[in-house]
C-alpha cells in the first residue's frame, strides 16, 4: 500500500527527480511536495467522479427556509456531509435530482433526499490504482516547472494526467452498471 511520501516519490521520478525520504525531511524537493499535495489530491478527486470515492448517504433538511437560491426559489435546504468530507456532488450521480449547491449548503424542493457524491480521500491506501496513477500525473505536471524548470516537460506531464482522467472515464463505462443493461428497446422488442 503507498503512502503519499511514496506517491510524490513517483512524481518526482517521472520528472527525473530523485526520491523523497519524507514529507518533512526538509528538503526543496518535499516541501514542494507537502505544499502541493493535498490540494491537487482534492482537485483529482473532483476532476472526476471516482467509484472508490463515491459515498451515499440520506440528509436531513435544516430548519431554516432558504432564501432564493439564484434564479428560484428552492423548498428546503441540507448542510453538505462532513464526515466524509463531500467535495463534489456531481449531477450524473443524482441525475433525479433538481438541486443546487450554495456553499457548503444543497438547495432542492424534495424534503427527502439521499445524495451520491464524491467524498474527501486522504487515506492512500482506498485510492484505486487509476487514481491513483491519475494523482501521481497531476502532481507531477504541477512539480515540473519549479524542479526542473522544463515547459515542455510540464507540459507533457499535464497531457498525461488528461490521458489518465479519459483512461478512468473507458474503464467506468465498462465496469457499467448491470441495471442499466437489464433492459433495453431492442430487446424487449424480441
Amino acid at each position: 500500500m503507498p503512502s503519499e511520501t511514496e506517491l510524490c516519490t513517483l512524481a518526482m521520478y517521472q520528472i527525473g527527480g530523485d526520491a523523497i525520504n519524507s514529507l518533512d525531511d526538509g528538503t526543496p524537493r518535499a516541501t514542494v511536495c507537502k505544499a502541493f499535495y493535498p490540494t491537487l489530491r482534492d482537485a483529482v478527486l473532483r476532476a472526476y467522479p471516482w467509484n472508490c470515492a463515491k459515498y451515499r448517504v440520506a440528509l436531513s433538511p435544516l430548519a431554516a427556509t432558504p432564501a432564493a437560491g439564484g434564479d428560484k426559489d428552492w423548498a428546503y435546504q441540507y448542510t453538505l456531509p462532513t464526515d466524509p468530507y463531500c467535495l463534489w456532488v456531481p449531477k450524473q450521480l443524482n441525475e433525479d435530482l433538481e438541486y443546487k449547491v450554495e456553499g457548503r449548503k444543497l438547495l432542492t424542493d424534495e424534503a427527502t433526499i439521499t445524495i451520491v457524491y464524491v467524498q474527501k480521500l486522504t487515506d492512500v491506501g482506498t485510492f484505486d490504482s487509476l487514481l491513483t496513477e491519475a494523482i501521481v500525473a497531476r502532481l507531477a505536471s504541477q512539480l515540473c516547472y519549479p524542479i526542473t524548470a522544463n515547459t515542455n516537460l510540464t507540459m507533457t506531464m499535464w497531457k498525461l494526467y488528461e490521458a489518465k482522467i479519459r483512461e478512468a472515464q473507458t474503464a467506468d463505462g465498462q465496469e457499467g452498471n448491470v441495471e442499466a443493461y437489464a433492459s433495453n428497446v431492442l430487446v424487449d422488442v424480441r
